[in-house]
């Protein structure tokens, strides 16, 4: 049973669906015609309403990367972008539904890296800290960055091209 709150998530989504244009989508085109895509995307709209065990926008990624186009692949936690991707292969998409929610998970679950000039104590040590709380001789990654780029290494090793890697602003 489909809570309230899910119902009203799926029908903005569909308006934004059906009232979205691919050039501020991000989605590419190969050949296909506007009106094709058009057409694609409210066919893929049933599979996206079956897929609730991920974000619609990743549903919606496979279901296109299925037709032919080339979709990018957010990555967010609730409602905060972390960046983006693009990620081709040959599969079905209810396989590369699973494959991208898998991901998902996996770039949010994986700790990241400890800095290694953050090792240390003293004085000076706490003192170089307070400095350079990111550390002054590797730069250090946020969690965004670290989340994105396990993202990215995970698709890849499940055999998908990933390009276009892009962080949020």
């Amino acid at each position: 049973m489909a809570t309230p709150r899910t119902v009203l998530t799926r029908v903005s989504f569909a308006a934004a669906l059906l009232a979205g244009c691919a050039s501020d989508t991000g989605i590419v085109r190969r050949g296909q015609t506007e009106a094709q895509l058009e057409d694609d995307r409210r066919q893929c709209l049933p599979f996206v309403q079956a897929h609730i065990e991920t974000s619609p926008e990743l549903a919606e990624a496979a279901c296109l990367i299925a037709r032919g186009y080339r979709a990018p692949l957010p990555l967010g936690q609730g409602p905060v972008e972390v960046g983006s991707l693009y990620a081709t292969a040959s599969r079905d998409a209810t396989v590369m539904v699973g494959d991208f929610q898998g991901c998902r998970v996996e770039a949010f679950n994986t700790p990241m890296p400890e800095n290694p000039d953050k090792k240390g104590s003293g004085i000076f040590t706490s003192f170089w800290e307070g400095l350079f709380p990111r550390g002054a001789f590797v730069k250090a990654r946020t969690p965004d960055e670290w989340a994105l780029q396990t993202f990215a290494a995970c698709l890849t090793r499940r055999g998908y091209a990933v390009s276009d890697v892009t962080r949020a602003r």
